[in-house]
């Protein structure tokens, strides 16, 4: 199938299994000889798996060439067009002798799958390494680099996708390789599965394949987008790897108001754009409440189990969460449900009153607000029968359980590389992520990519110069590996840190 692939420029790293010039051995001891500047100081290096000899530079090498290639194919969305990725996808996937499966929705609309089957028996339902291939556009005029150029400059790979999600999708695709290449002795299958039109909502996407390719769906768990991890909180140097059992839940609604159309020199009382802005004001001024969901309340125990916030802080105390959601607006997006106006359309002409009008807004439920709910509370509040109301978009983002052994395999990896100095972040992500379709099937869904952000780099994700450096990059790859060893294998013994 034909595809549509943007430039392709050569990445300055050495291709897999070649060895890494003063290194001498399949593996060097550390990652510290490849780190440079101040960040020797605070990313440790991790320690190896014992029992697989794996050469981590060479990977980390690997790596960052294929990231490189897959941010130069434009998968911006829309209009979509992500079969050049899933072309890509495949391809590799071909290179170490793993069939994939391409499910075409249409129109360039490709999602590809790839399967390790379990070499055990009864070992339980399959482990989906998940991840979407469009992006979301870009404004070029705001960017320092191309931003489909896939470029490095001062170790870090610059280009959109780069966070979401290309970046994790190479994390998972090299993790699956590995499994693969190191003969690991699987308890149940490892499913690779990159998908279309997540920016978008899924419908050409998780939904198409629910439709198409159910048995994708029966899963134990599935690891996602959905949460990263931060190097700093509150000015304070951390290490914190975050962790979304669930996400808000996206509720689009289009207001349309009706109204009598006439001269504008003649004004009336059956004004559909006063109509509207009586409407939208009544919305916007609307009394909200923060409220505690279960993966907040644990990402706050966890905050103040490090010392980050205050025992005095009593998140369950109403008035203590509302000046913590009051004083900062992610808090404020986590503990609300929220309400963004997105666009405003009415009129053809300035002396033309017109017949109707409409907006769209962008609304994020908490997982426990129930959208029917929702839109006929604001029904109520707009109190206008002439207002039609109608959902674009809508669906339940589920939530998944913090006490399950994919919880606590990710605990034990992020113990066993870094000790005492990282925690786990239990943390609900303001925006929406295919894990719904997941968790609709049954699976345990979670948003897991293993990386350590500054506010700046987690400040480029849909936004300009969208950028990973190569050192978060191996990190990920590393971590996410020992995560899938550990769910889909044997577990593997690790050395703690000296």
């Amino acid at each position: 199938m034909p595809g549509r692939v943007c430039r392709v420029r050569p990445c300055t790293v050495k291709p897999y299994g070649e060895r890494l010039a003063g290194t001498g051995h399949t593996r060097s001891g550390a990652w510290s000889d490849a780190l440079r500047g101040p960040r020797r100081a605070t990313m440790m290096p991790l320690m190896p798996v014992p029992d697989l000899d794996i050469d981590w530079m060479s990977v980390r090498a690997e790596a960052t060439r294929h990231l490189c290639e897959y941010i130069r194919i434009d998968t911006t969305n829309p209009p979509g067009g992500e079969e050049a990725g899933a072309l890509f996808l495949r391809d590799l996937l071909a290179r170490d002798g793993i069939p994939a499966t391409l499910h075409d929705a249409g129109d360039g609309r490709v999602s590809v799958s790839a399967r390790l089957r379990a070499t055990h028996p009864d070992g339980g339902k399959p482990l989906v390494l998940l991840s979407h291939i469009d992006v979301v556009p870009v404004e070029p005029e705001h960017w320092r680099v191309d931003p489909f150029g896939g470029e490095i400059r001062d170790d870090t790979i610059w280009g959109r996708g780069a966070l979401d999600m290309k970046g994790m999708a190479v994390m998972e695709l090299l993790a699956f390789l590995l499994a693969k290449r190191y003969a690991l002795p699987l308890t149940r299958d490892i499913l690779f599965l990159a998908v279309a039109d997540e920016e978008e909502g899924g419908h050409k996407g998780v939904h198409f394949l629910r439709k198409t390719a159910p048995e994708l769906f029966d899963a134990a768990w599935v690891l996602n987008e959905g949460a990263y991890g931060f190097r700093e909180f509150l000015a304070q140097p951390v290490k914190l790897f975050g962790l979304g059992p669930s996400e808000k839940s996206p509720c689009w609604l289009r207001l349309r108001a009706r109204g009598r159309p006439g001269h504008a020199s003649v004004p009336h009382d059956e004004n559909a754009v006063a109509r509207l802005v009586r409407a939208l004001s009544r919305i916007e001024t609307r009394a909200q409440h923060a409220r505690l969901t279960p993966a907040v309340d644990a990402m706050f125990r966890t905050l103040r189990a490090r010392g980050l916030v205050p025992d005095a802080f009593d998140v369950n105390d109403p008035g203590v969460l509302e000046m913590l959601a009051s004083a900062d607006a992610n808090l404020a997006a986590v503990t609300r449900d929220t309400i963004s106006l997105t666009g405003v359309r009415a009129g053809h002409k300035h002396n033309v009153i017109p017949a109707s009008a409409e907006a769209t807004l962008d609304c994020r439920l908490l997982p426990d607000t129930h959208p029917d709910r929702f839109v006929e509370q604001l029904r109520a509040l707009v109190d206008d029968p002439a207002i039609e109301f109608e959902r674009v978009l809508a669906h339940d983002s589920g939530q998944s359980s913090l006490d399950t052994p994919l919880v606590k395999s990710v605990a034990d990896v992020v113990a066993k590389h870094y000790g005492g100095e990282a925690e786990v972040l239990p943390m609900l992500s303001p925006g929406f992520t295919d894990s719904h379709a997941f968790r609709a099937a049954g699976a345990e869904a979670y948003g897991f990519i293993p990386v350590l952000l500054t506010r700046d780099e987690l400040a480029t994700i849909h936004g300009h110069n969208e950028r990973i450096s190569i050192d978060n990059l191996a990190l990920g790859t590393e971590i996410l590996f020992d995560v899938v060893a550990r769910l889909a294998g044997p577990p593997p013994v690790v050395a703690a840190r000296s």
